[in-house]
């Protein structure tokens, strides 16, 4: 703690108001000095500067923004390894979300068909080498 603070608190130990005068003195809206957020210029600037980093969000953000959850052949692999996906006539039907993009990480031992929202050059590159097929969804 900076010095100036530990001797101030050391001055008003054992004092009631802390140099606030009279009891009723700090005590409702009215020492505070305006509504909500006003006055963050001028009078509250110092209420300002303590919450600087939590004044709410900030910037534009697009409604029709898509974002895509990344998922790599490696890990669809040991997924199909571990028995998630249904095996039907010697290949994997691997079904994932339109907001999931199938990147080429990785390498695929098995035949796949392979439905999702997206996929990398390699990742449909290497589906189709091993015997399956990448079928994109909107």
């Amino acid at each position: 703690m900076p010095r100036r603070q530990e001797r101030k608190k050391k001055k008003y130990l054992g004092n009631r108001t802390h140099g606030a005068g009279n009891m009723k003195n700090r005590r409702g809206k009215g020492s505070k000095g305006g509504r909500g957020r006003a006055g963050l210029h001028k009078h509250k600037r110092f209420q300002q500067i303590k919450r600087e980093g939590t004044a709410g969000p900030k910037g534009f953000v697009s409604p029709t923004r898509s974002v895509f959850e990344n998922v790599s052949i490696e890990r669809l692999a040991r997924q199909a390894a571990a028995g998630k996906w249904p095996q039907e006539g010697g290949a994997y039907n691997i079904v994932l979300g339109r907001r999931v993009k199938v990147l080429g990480g990785g390498k695929i031992g098995f035949k796949a068909n392979v439905t999702a929202g997206g996929f990398s050059e390699s990742a449909k590159k290497k589906i189709e080498e091993a015997g399956g097929t990448a079928k994109t969804v909107m």
